[in-house]
C-alpha cells in the first residue's frame, strides 16, 4: 500500500459557507441529490452512507467536523482501501464559499501505479462539478456517477 494526497483545486460558490456546511454534514442529502435509478441500493443516515460503486460495495462516514469550514469523511464499511476526503469551505464574502476537496487514500500498489497522476485530473473534474451543482448552475441530480467513471476510465486508460 502507498500513501497519496491529492488537493483539488478550488472553486467559487455563490453559496454562503454555512449553507454548504449543512447540506454537507447530513449524508442524506446526498441520496437526495442522486437520479432515481442510482437511489435503489444506497443507504443512509445523518452520518453514514454505503451503495455500489463499479462493481464494490463502498461507504463513507463523518469522521470530524469544523462547523462551516470543513468536513472530514472516512472510509466505512467494506472498503477495498483506506482513505479519507476533506471538504473545505472558506468564506469568501457572506454570499461567496471558495470550495475544496483533498482526498488521503492508502492505495494498493497497484492501483496507484494505474492510476498516476490521473486521481489530480478526476479530483478537480469532480471539484467543478459539485461547484457548478452548488452554485444552482446545474441540477444535482443530472450528475451521473457512473457516466464520470465511464469517462475517467476512457479519458485515462
Amino acid at each position: 500500500m502507498g500513501f497519496t494526497q491529492v488537493k483539488g483545486k478550488v472553486v467559487t460558490v455563490e453559496q454562503p459557507s454555512y449553507v454548504l456546511y449543512t447540506a454537507f454534514s447530513d449524508m442524506r442529502n446526498f441520496v437526495a441529490a442522486l437520479p432515481p435509478d442510482k437511489k435503489e441500493n444506497v443507504v443512509a443516515t445523518e452520518d453514514t452512507i454505503e451503495g455500489e460503486v463499479q462493481g464494490f460495495r463502498m461507504g463513507m462516514k463523518i469522521a470530524h467536523k469544523t462547523p462551516f469550514s470543513s468536513l472530514m469523511f472516512q472510509n466505512y464499511g467494506n472498503t477495498p482501501f483506506e482513505f479519507a476526503i476533506t471538504v473545505f469551505f472558506d468564506a469568501i464574502d457572506s454570499y461567496k464559499t471558495a470550495f475544496h476537496l483533498e482526498l488521503n487514500a492508502d492505495l494498493p500498489m497497484m492501483v496507484k501505479m494505474m492510476l498516476g497522476n490521473k486521481l489530480q485530473a478526476g479530483l478537480d473534474q469532480i471539484t467543478e462539478q459539485l461547484g457548478l451543482a452548488l452554485s444552482g448552475k446545474i441540477d444535482p441530480s443530472k450528475i451521473d456517477p457512473d457516466a464520470f467513471a465511464e469517462e475517467m476510465r476512457k479519458r485515462y486508460s
